[in-house]
């Protein structure tokens, strides 16, 4: 998975990392996000789909939107 996020919040982010890892028991950076993003998933599922997972819809568009 490659995806654009914006310099600022990836500084931020692997501060937060670097700085909670040890802590947090952290494997590595990738299950870190790995846990972020599954976290972020679980929420919303929770908010918008009674707890449950969403039925996967293929492949994402690829690039960044053009915003006008």
């Amino acid at each position: 998975m490659n995806t654009y996020i914006d310099p600022d919040v990836r500084s931020r982010v692997v501060a937060t990392y670097k700085a909670t890892a040890h802590l947090e028991g952290d494997e590595s950076f990738s299950a870190f996000v790995e846990t972020a993003l599954l976290n972020e998933s679980i929420r919303r599922e929770q908010l918008h789909n009674d707890g449950e997972p969403f039925a996967a819809s293929g492949q994402l568009q690829r690039g960044r939107p053009v915003r006008g």
